[in-house]
């Protein structure tokens, strides 16, 4: 496993390199030659699947390159193409990135599946490289998060201007920030896009969903297209399809295109009706200590080292808050009882002059520590003064969730850590208000659809995905609250509240019927049995 950290290898199974390989064939007209690039060959399973192909039949001469890290897979991806005639081959054993800066050669087809690897895991002359393509791109340093940007956009440039791309690539490309501008970069360079997702995750890559990417630098039928594929029998059915049978154009952004166009057109119909959560309040990360385990203490180290004059409370993770859409006095007290940091020190500059003994001793076991040496501390005028701790916020929205995001009322008057994002409401809004309506099917929908997700099915928001969230803004009175509190708190499953509100917020907000409610419903089990699979 460690290998596959460092070198990135997920090789691709052999039905997948069929059905990529099947799919770049029905755009391949043939001739006299193609010249055929694959900068990670692996296993050589692309090229058995193109071995097996009747792009052999429709070209004289095939050119095919062909690289790897992996001497031994080489070899083994040799043996592939060996026995065809009309194929003439060089494989390297290098790698891509020293590869590419002395051989200049443009190619017809580049295929194949990039390593996945992070960035803190490169080398400082693979990091240099990387950034020196993005910026033969044209694109900013941000998106470098991983190897696999570097492969995409290269690749894309050392095409033919009639040349195919076809990569499977980490889903994030559709999904997260950083990935937009690769995003905008793949509509600029491609007239024609097809993006394959799947339901099922079809083969091991860090936890990673994948998709299938294939970019066209001219075709007649220009635009993006989109096709879902359920699992491995859908897969191997559609090797018998045409291109028009699976595939639906879409013009909608691009997001998670486990939807099709319809729903995805549906659900930004009603979104445009809807204010986002930013009309009805502000809100911003919570507290950055830049070392929670040391600033954030339970009662007994504030007590064994008279730290009590410094400290505020606080909540430092979700999984402190499950089950309850408020927090109240009584909750942090009892965490407080069960031995949970629940304390955060929050020293003023002025306090040095007048810190005593024991409270010295414990900002000496954090020098022992280097906590002073973090870059958090080190940007500090005094190391252990925390800024930006003004007052408790009106509520806190946590940034990652499991089943289903969690708002919550701050009725124990607590802080929180960045693992949260504190919210005051604007003025003329309740946090009862925004609680209540946060919780309904379209809005959660939108949470799938907006945010990330990672392995083991943990979604994360970022602070403006939270505020662009759509919801459909109700007024209750403080009954009506205190029964959807309890409705909350009994629930075994979130269907048990949302279903039941579901009529009652998107009926009355939006005028949504019955039928439209439902479709919302399903669009969102779908979007969640994906993530938590």
């Amino acid at each position: 496993m460690s290998n596959k950290k460092n070198t990135g290898s997920y090789y691709t199974p052999d039905y997948l390199s069929d059905f990529i390989v099947k799919r770049v064939s029905l755009h391949l007209t043939g001739g006299k030659t193609i010249s055929v690039f694959e900068p990670s060959v692996g296993n050589g399973s692309i090229l058995n699947a193109l071995r097996k192909s009747d792009i052999i039949k429709k070209y004289d001469n095939i050119l095919i390159t062909a690289l790897d890290i992996n001497k031994i897979e080489i070899n083994k991806a040799k043996s592939e193409i060996a026995d065809i005639k009309n194929i003439k081959s060089s494989f390297e054993h290098c790698d891509f990135l020293d590869y590419i800066q002395e051989e200049k050669k443009l190619h017809h087809l580049i295929i194949g599946n990039p390593p996945y690897i992070k960035k803190n895991l490169l080398a400082e002359k693979q990091i240099t490289i990387c950034q020196e393509i993005h910026k033969e791109a044209g694109l900013s340093n941000n998106s470098i998060k991983n190897i696999w940007t570097a492969f995409l956009v290269k690749s894309t440039l050392l095409l033919e201007n009639d040349g195919i791309l076809a990569f499977v690539l980490p889903s994030e490309l559709l999904q997260v920030k950083f990935a937009e501008e690769l995003r905008e970069f793949i509509q600029v360079q491609f007239q024609r896009v097809e993006i394959y997702t799947f339901t099922d995750l079809l083969f091991e890559c860090k936890g990673q969903d994948t998709i299938i990417l294939l970019g066209f630098k001219q075709s007649e039928n220009k635009g993006v297209f989109y096709s879902n594929i359920e699992n491995k029998k859908q897969l191997d059915s559609s090797l018998n399809l045409t291109k028009k049978d699976i595939l639906v154009k879409s013009n909608v952004k691009w997001t998670h295109h486990i939807l099709d166009s319809e729903e995805l057109i549906f659900l930004h119909k009603v979104q445009e009706q809807l204010k986002s959560v930013s009309s009805y309040c502000d809100s911003k990360p919570g507290i950055v200590t830049a070392a929670n385990s040391y600033f954030i203490v339970d009662k007994a180290t504030e007590e064994k080292y008279g730290l009590n004059t410094y400290t505020k409370p606080i909540i430092q993770k979700g999984v402190y808050v499950n089950g309850s859409v408020v927090f109240s006095k009584e909750d942090y007290n009892q965490l407080t009882a069960d031995g949970k940091p629940t304390r955060i020190l929050c020293f003023k500059n002025e306090d040095i002059e007048y810190i005593n003994e024991p409270v010295d001793y414990y900002l000496k076991l954090g020098e022992a520590e280097d906590i002073p040496k973090r870059y958090k501390c080190q940007i500090r005028k005094n190391w252990f003064v925390i800024p930006n701790i003004s007052t408790p916020p009106d509520g806190f929205f946590f940034k990652r969730c499991h089943h289903y995001p969690k708002i919550l009322k701050n009725e124990a008057n607590v802080w929180v850590t960045d693992s949260a994002y504190k919210i005051n409401m604007n003025k003329g809004f309740e946090i009862n208000h925004l609680i209540y309506s946060f919780y309904n099917s379209l809005t959660l929908v939108f949470s799938e659809l907006t945010g990330r997700y990672y392995g083991g099915g943990v979604l994360e928001l970022t602070p403006m995905e939270f505020k662009k969230l759509p919801i459909p803004f109700l007024s209750i009175t403080n009954d009506e609250f205190a029964s959807f509190t309890k409705l909350f708190e009994k629930k075994n499953q979130i269907e048990d509240v949302i279903y039941k509100n579901d009529f009652l917020i998107l009926n009355t907000a939006v005028k949504l019927n019955s039928e439209e409610i439902k479709r919302v419903q399903q669009i969102r089990s779908k979007l969640v049995q994906k993530r938590m699979r």
